[in-house]
């Protein structure tokens, strides 16, 4: 098969493992066949990441790191595959690394052989891959190292299209293409200095640049088929962005007084051809951005701006899904948050608060599974900043549970199994060996610990509940199933147990809970696993931990019907993996508990019937969901 028509297939694979991964439930007649359909689509989801994996391994990497001059049919092969990679008209694309990485090794044979115009359009389609990776990446608060990397690899990129923009190097580019792209990535470098020292000034003063730049005749001159009114249009809406999430870079007042003036141009501009702007976002995405800069430029009061976002806010579609739906049902009750007083929340606060949160996730419920993941994401993990517990509210292990089923149903179940998995591992473990839980829940005997039973069990449970908090962070990473993690990838997959220890300890009511999120993939002999610089054998709960541990490999290694496995581990192999692994990777008196007939018994029941059951409640709860709609 040649190389158009092996990615071609990589593609319509690609597509299908997509598809599959998470399945309408249309035309499931019941619980049952909604479990047998993930199981089935799970075990061709297996065969078809196999076969993309062989098509990446034996005719893509090779290519890339072959030590050699690509072809031109080989150029235009590869180029053709990244492209089919990214979607960025609909903000989320089949597979960002992996077209950065094709775009990296095409940008090198660019320069080779000075090739202008194939090195613009590689820079622009990196520069575009930086910025999602960047705003991907930052929500992993724990290591901003990551997106750190790809914010400087940005502003580079941008840089060179700048000096490109200067008019002695501007008018010695002869394709037009290569201008067009030009001129809209030096406008777009300026985004990379959002949440940086001094990034304020810089960011506006290179949105002015680029704005003086549409009304040179130079330009205009040499670019008459560029369609200079969306260049301004586009200017201007970073502007008013550039104050979204309550001002949180930081603008001063002289700032937010230029913000507010552009915004006002945006709106006018949008209002001289609504047909045409509208194509790009709706009036209520525009007006949004009005009120929120007239306010922060003084000209409404706190109260003013509050009561017209709820407008905004109440006459919202709710079954609009794409950009501007997302901001009009997410980004506005953000604001909303924002603007709620701290220092103490009235009545009306508590209930407003409460309100957004439920219609937030509701909202949530009934997202279409591909097209928008990565920018509600970055959504979600800004509005949780402003959540907090409040009587007669949603706790944060509610909220952080109903995220999970909302996004990815299959990371809910497997919450649950292994809560399900550990209690039982724990209840049996008290009853041969209570003096491994002396810790746990303040025992300091094995007698404290038989008696305090059923609060070492809850505390059991609910710990395995919240072990995968962090997995909201980085929802976007774990649906890659149709090949093997990136290194860069498997470091967000690392991540999670930080952002969830993290998360959880801002809370009340699952602070205590936090050493297991941190700790669930440490080794019992703390000799691997993440994260390395911590070490769970000085925390009181550290049986609970190994707990936690084994059930969470004990899930993952038997589950058939959410798991890309098209034939997962039986519970005897695992037990050999177990003791395999006794006293480095897992706890010495794993072996023996899990070899006890009793165990056995009750295990393969949560392994069988009770993962059943686990797909079967949220099939017919996620039903009820769409039936209300």
């Amino acid at each position: 098969m040649d190389l158009f028509s092996e990615f071609s297939s990589y593609i319509e694979r690609m597509n299908q493992i997509h598809n599959l991964s998470m399945p309408s439930l249309e035309g499931i007649e019941d619980a049952d066949a909604f479990s047998r359909r993930m199981k089935d689509n799970f075990a061709q989801i297996s065969r078809l990441a196999a076969e993309n994996r062989s098509v990446l391994e034996e005719q893509l990497f090779p290519l890339l790191i072959a030590d050699k001059q690509l072809t031109e049919d080989e150029i235009r092969e590869i180029d053709s595959f990244q492209g089919q990679l990214l979607n960025f008209e609909d903000t989320e694309s089949l597979d960002l690394p992996i077209a950065f990485i094709v775009s990296e090794r095409l940008l090198q044979d660019a320069i080779a052989k000075e090739d202008l115009l194939a090195k613009i359009r590689q820079m622009d389609l990196q520069i575009s891959v930086c910025y999602t990776m960047m705003n991907m990446t930052e929500r992993l608060s724990e290591y901003p190292e990551i997106a750190a990397h790809y914010r400087k690899i940005g502003m580079n990129i941008g840089q060179v299209f700048i000096q490109l923009r200067e008019k002695e190097n501007f008018s010695k580019i002869e394709s037009e293409e290569a201008r067009a792209l030009v001129l809209t990535n030096a406008r777009f470098a300026a985004a990379f200095y959002d949440n940086t020292p001094d990034g304020c000034e810089i960011n506006l003063e290179m949105l002015r640049t680029s704005l003086q730049i549409a009304d040179d005749p130079f330009y205009t001159d040499q670019m008459p088929g560029f369609d200079w009114r969306f260049y301004r249009y586009r200017l201007l809406t970073y502007f008013a962005r550039s104050t979204d999430f309550c001002n949180c870079r930081g603008f001063d007042e002289k700032q937010l007084k230029e913000i507010g003036e552009r915004t006002e141009e945006l709106w006018e501009l949008w209002h001289t051809d609504p047909v045409y702007f509208s194509e790009l976002e709706n009036e209520s995405y525009v007006e949004f951005h009005l009120l929120k800069n007239r306010y922060y430029a003084g000209k409404t009061t706190r109260e003013d701006y509050k009561d017209s976002l709820l407008q905004v806010y109440y006459y919202r579609d709710e079954s609009l899904y794409d950009i501007c739906g997302i901001v009009e049902n997410i980004q506005v009750p953000i604001e909303i948050l924002g603007l709620i007083r701290k220092e103490r929340y009235t009545e009306a606060d508590k209930a407003l608060m409460i309100s957004l949160f439920n219609e937030v996730t509701d909202y949530l419920f009934h997202l279409p599974s591909s097209g928008v993941l990565t920018f509600v994401l970055e959504l979600i993990m800004q509005m949780m900043k402003y959540f907090v517990e409040l009587p007669g509210g949603p706790g944060f292990e509610d909220v952080m549970l109903d995220l999970l089923e909302a996004l990815h149903p299959q990371t809910y179940v497997h919450s649950r199994m292994v809560a399900q998995l550990a209690v039982c591992l724990c209840s049996h473990l008290i009853d041969l060996s209570p003096e491994l839980l002396i810790g746990a829940e303040g025992c300091g005997t094995a007698d404290d610990v038989t008696r305090n039973r059923d609060s070492i069990q809850n505390y059991t449970w609910h710990a395995g509940l919240c072990h995968d908090a962090g997995k909201i962070c980085i929802i976007d990473t774990v649906l890659v199933y149709e090949r093997k993690l990136l290194d860069m990838e498997f470091d967000l997959i690392k991540a999670h147990s930080k952002m969830g220890a993290a998360m959880l300890r801002r809370f009340p009511s699952t602070a205590k809970y936090a050493d297991i999120a941190l700790g669930h993939h440490k080794w019992y002999d703390q000799s691997d696993g993440y994260p390395e610089e911590i070490d769970t054998r000085n925390s009181p709960v550290k049986t609970v931990i190994d707990l936690i541990q084994c059930a969470d490999c004990l899930d993952a290694a038997t589950d058939t019907i959410g798991r890309s496995y098209s034939k997962g581990k039986t519970l005897d192999e695992f037990i050999s993996e177990i003791r395999e692994g006794s006293g480095t990777r897992y706890a010495p008196w794993l072996t023996d508990l899990l070899e006890r007939p009793e165990v056995r018994e009750d295990i393969e029941f949560l392994l069988t019937e009770g993962r059943n059951q686990n797909y079967q409640d949220t099939y017919m709860f996620l039903k009820d969901v769409n039936e209300e709609s």
